[in-house]
């Protein structure tokens, strides 16, 4: 899919307000899981545990990125 780019200037006003309509949605779908995660006790005790370790270095709860990238 080809990207068009203008400047704001050149917009015309419904292409203004559509523009501005896909990037509310889209940080209303990302706040959306924000809160999903959030609301997610498991998940979150998961990151606090992950916090936790990474602040104590305990360095064998973590997968260095070399080996990750390595897969």
């Amino acid at each position: 899919m080809k990207t068009l780019t203008k400047k704001v200037s050149e917009l015309t006003v419904d292409e203004l307000k559509g523009v501005i309509h896909e990037v509310i949605a889209e940080d209303f779908a990302e706040l959306g899981e924000t809160f999903a995660i959030l609301a997610n006790k498991k998940i979150m005790r998961q990151i606090k545990q992950a916090d936790k370790d990474w602040a104590s270095k305990k360095n064998n709860a973590y997968t260095s990125w070399d080996k990750v990238k390595s897969v």
